[in-house]
């Protein structure tokens, strides 16, 4: 009697359990089940991980992706198709739409526009890298991407005195309602985007020029200058060794190698430009003579002589080739032909060439006024401006 007592007490003990076990059990089949199905996705390789990247991206809100700015054609030097460039992406980001991937001059030509050789832009920029850069904030997109539903809305640009910045703002705002708004594509003609009136804060260029990156095939043209200026660097610290007591510079041969590059603003389109704006304006600290750039960067501290100071300049614009000579002690200048780069150089066009000068020149002279003008000189990588020397591993 005890015993069939004792067993109905276990069972009534062990009934309540039995919800909780099976719970259990459940959980743990559907963690394995969950683990079987999303292990494949664990192990992607790097291109498909930026997919679905992409795609989680593409859940938050941003720019709209049906509706797109057409531009004309960016011209000028790369200083000023970047600022054109800014300018036309945050025209489209105005007008809430994705800026169709515009057309840049691979040429430098002022007047002979005919002459003008258009380079679409990701041959010279990453696309998809500025678009993730600038998600949410400003988009590119391919003429692909329009389904052509409905006639272009041609906006005229105005021109002239009588044309002001109020007219050509309130010409933005019209287009952003009604039947402008209900347009797929937004065709802008007229004044190329270098010449419409600004509207933006500097910050908002700063942005646009963070989300830059040059094209996979421009980075690796960089590359090859890099190693040329390292090669460089550690050649001059070796005869320094050798020239001076070894013991001396021992630790400084362990050290990486260092240099600077200085994009050089004495080219004579520029210098006639410049001289012509400092008159305009009253100003006389836009122009820099060679003297005053070579005493600037002999200021730069905490340089490591013997130090490679890389030359990015125009060579064919310069009025004499003695810029090269004249630094002080413990600073070797080299410009192309010095450096052995020549070749990288010679079957590029104009604007491949800047983009190289331009992402490895960590100062930038003659003095520049305009804040927006500053901003396009600097190097497209993170780094800030007051890291004027670049480090490398050796």
């Amino acid at each position: 009697m005890n015993i069939l007592q004792d067993l109905k007490h276990l069972k009534h003990i062990s009934l309540p359990t039995r919800p909780v076990i099976c719970k259990c059990l459940i959980i743990v089949i559907g963690l394995i089940v969950l683990r079987a199905i999303v292990s494949p996705f664990l192990a992607i390789n790097s291109s498909e991980k930026s997919f679905y990247e992409s795609a989680t991206l593409d859940l938050f809100p941003g720019v709209r992706k049906d509706k797109f700015v057409e531009v004309p054609q960016i011209i000028w030097g790369l200083n000023n198709q970047k600022i054109a460039f800014a300018r036309a992406c945050l025209t489209a980001k105005y007008l809430n739409r994705s800026l169709l991937m515009p057309s840049l001059s691979a040429s430098l030509f002022y007047k002979e526009v005919d002459l003008l050789q258009p380079i679409t832009f990701d041959k010279v920029f990453d696309f998809n890298k500025f678009n993730a850069r600038c998600h949410g904030f400003a988009r590119l997109a391919r003429y692909s991407e329009v389904s052509n539903h409905t006639e272009p809305f041609i906006l005229q640009k105005g021109s002239g005195r009588r044309w002001t910045v109020e007219r050509d703002l309130d010409q933005l705002q019209q287009s952003r309602l009604g039947v402008v708004d209900g347009s797929e594509v937004i065709h802008i003609t007229g004044k190329h985007p270098f010449l419409w009136p600004d509207h933006w804060p500097v910050k908002d260029y700063a942005r646009i020029f963070e989300c830059l990156a040059l094209a996979p095939e421009v980075e690796t043209e960089v590359v090859k200058v890099i190693s040329k200026i390292r090669e460089a660097g550690r050649k001059a610290r070796h005869e320094a060794a050798i020239s001076h007591n070894k013991n001396k510079m021992d630790g400084l041969t362990d050290l990486p190698v260092q240099y600077i590059a200085v994009h050089m603003r004495i080219e004579k389109d520029w210098m006639i430009h410049c001289k012509k704006w400092e008159q305009r304006s009253n100003l006389n600290e836009i122009c820099s003579s060679k003297g005053e750039i070579i005493h600037k960067v002999s200021q730069i501290t905490d340089l490591r002589r013997p130090v490679v100071v890389y030359l990015a300049v125009a060579d064919g614009l310069l009025e004499d080739d003695s810029v090269t000579s004249g630094w002080r002690v413990g600073m070797i200048a080299y410009e192309k032909k010095k450096l052995g780069v020549t070749t990288i150089y010679d079957r590029q066009p104009y604007l491949i060439k800047s983009a190289i000068d331009f992402e490895r020149s960590y100062i930038s002279w003659g003095r520049q006024a305009h804040a927006v003008r500053m901003l396009a000189c600097r190097p497209m990588h993170t780094m800030s401006l007051e890291m004027m020397a670049a480090h490398s591993d050796g």
